[in-house]
């Protein structure tokens, strides 16, 4: 280590910027004991940080520490400092220019580590002349709450200066991880088509903003949906990231920003911080409340469930809820209730859908799963086509909110009829689009896609990439361990549909990813999760 950090009192830890980002920073060291001298050219925003770090040390009972630390508006008060973290707005002049005064203040072994959350670390430390003391040093927004920091390195950094940041990170009560220096890290770049796709969805009007999030949070168990987590961050933020690794990246498609992005820019609905973004935040009206879920009620009677692997526990959930469950018509002298197809394209969903539609009486609704073909596909080929409903399988055991879709021609007394029966087994009934992958399946499949591609092109290894998912943005699961689970076949089936559908290289799947497939062997570590 270039400093060992035996106790907090042994570093003098300065921060150069005292806005959100640098005040929590601040503040997660001051909770920790760390002395801290914190830099800005306002004093103005210097006073406001001082105030808003003792209140939350008093709220922890910590005001005792407010006396470490120390509030500079001259920069050259940092000389004094061992490790400077910055923390200034992102634009890469302005921290470069930061960076060629710290490299003059700051005399070697000093560290120099730069909080960016999307710019090159090798072109920050560029401009300095000891580009092996500079590295980036990425936390997540709260500082003081969320346990990530993004370590990260750029080409010419030191072993001993990595060594010594992760020893900082953990003595200040986080879980380091250690990223190579590529366009968005790992949180930032896995995180895009989380956003990307929900604004794909909605731009295409396949689903609502409040129908995006709700599924996001009752289907999939995410903390917030993509919506109102963009409120949180803020509209021009999330862009800006955006922007900043599709223009890194040479226009890399799955980077590209959307029309609405820019628009709600333009009207200066920024989200919370102007009380208005994709939902309203003043008065009465406090952004996204997710629906109520139906209160689960016994059914009765028999349902119709076909062979098939793409609704994992469906025939299970349905027999605790008082429903028989049987596999072929014909089999009682009653009428099912229903018939269910959890088939995928690939186990010969559509000519049992066929069959079936010729067996049972028109007035018995199919429901078909939709997650890797669009129901329009086999709403062509019925000749009873009023009775047909889709629904996504792949999460439907787990989830408090299913995407249903309707055919062209669904009958009214048929789209009520499903919604009551998926309302009985304790779901809220979402009905969106005919679009490809629904919105779960599209969402979690091109999450895992971007973690494969990370893996392939060295940012970090499967594991580290799942737990910076999992504690820098609170993802319910990692999303490749998440994808063992659902099954890497289906991630990749739906990706192909996608690419099918789109014929845009958005949707192609990392090589990686077919690989892992083909040789029915995911990395070693990865494991289903819960």
């Amino acid at each position: 280590m270039v400093f060992p950090i035996t106790t907090p009192l042994s570093i003098q830890l300065g921060i150069a910027g005292a806005g959100t980002m640098g005040r929590g920073i601040a503040l997660a060291a001051l909770l920790e004991g760390f002395p801290v001298l914190l830099y800005d050219v306002q004093a103005e925003i210097l006073k406001q940080a001082s105030e808003n770090i003792l209140f939350y040390l008093q709220r922890k009972n910590k005001d005792q520490f407010h006396n470490r630390l120390q509030l500079t508006s001259r920069l050259d008060d940092l000389h004094t400092c061992q490790i400077v973290i910055e923390a200034a707005p992102e634009n890469l002049e302005l921290k470069q220019d930061l960076f060629i005064r710290l490299d003059q203040i700051c005399p070697p072994p000093a560290i120099l580590a730069t909080n960016t959350s999307s710019l090159s670390i090798t072109a920050i430390a560029s401009v300095t002349e000891n580009p092996q003391r500079v590295l980036g040093m990425h936390f997540f927004n709260p500082p003081a709450v969320l346990p990530l920091v993004e370590v990260v390195n750029h080409p010419s950094t030191e072993a001993a200066v990595m060594q010594t940041v992760v020893e900082l990170a953990r003595k200040i009560g986080k879980t380091p991880v250690v990223v190579q220096d590529q366009p968005g890290f790992i949180v930032n770049r896995v995180a895009r088509p989380f956003y990307g796709e929900a604004y794909r969805l909605l731009g295409e009007g396949a689903a609502t903003i409040e129908q995006i999030d709700t599924l996001a949070r009752l289907g999939g168990g995410f903390r917030m949906g993509p919506f109102e987590l963009m409120d949180l961050i803020g509209i021009d933020i999330n862009y800006t990231a955006m922007l900043s690794m599709y223009e890194q990246t040479w226009g890399e498609p799955r980077y590209r920003p959307h029309r609405l992005q820019r628009q709600k820019i333009e009207q200066n609905q920024l989200g919370r911080k102007t009380g208005q973004g994709f939902y309203r935040y003043s008065g009465s009206e406090k952004g996204f409340i997710p629906p109520a879920v139906p209160r689960r009620r016994q059914g009765e009677g028999e349902i119709l469930i076909a062979p098939g692997s793409w609704s994992p526990g469906l025939s299970a959930l349905l027999q605790e809820n008082g429903y028989r469950v049987l596999d072929q018509p014909g089999k009682t002298a009653t009428q099912p209730g229903f018939a269910i197809f959890p088939a995928g394209k690939s186990e010969n969903m559509l000519d049992l859908v066929i069959e079936w539609d010729r067996l049972l009486p028109p007035e018995i609704p199919i429901l078909v799963q939709s997650c890797d073909t669009n129901l329009s596909t086999v709403e062509n080929r019925l000749d009873h086509p009023q009775r047909l409903a889709g629904f996504d399988g792949l999460f439907f055991k787990q989830a408090q909110a299913v995407s249903l879709v309707r055919s062209s021609l669904m009958d009214k007394q048929v789209e009520a009829q499903v919604t009551q029966f998926i309302s009985r087994l304790g779901k809220l009934p979402v009905w969106i689009g005919d679009t490809p992958g629904l919105v779960l399946p599209r969402l979690v499949s091109m999450l895992t896609n971007e973690a494969a591609f990370a893996v392939l092109e060295g940012a970090a290894d499967p594991e580290t990439i799942d737990l910076a998912m999992r504690l820098g943005v609170n993802y319910p699961q990692g999303p490749l361990s998440w994808a063992v689970s659902l099954g890497l076949e289906r991630v990749l089936a739906i990706l192909d549909h996608l690419f099918a559908e789109y014929h845009e290289e958005r949707y192609r799947a990392a090589p990686n990813l077919r690989n892992w497939v083909r040789s029915r062997k995911p990395p070693d570590f990865i494991t289903p999760s819960g």
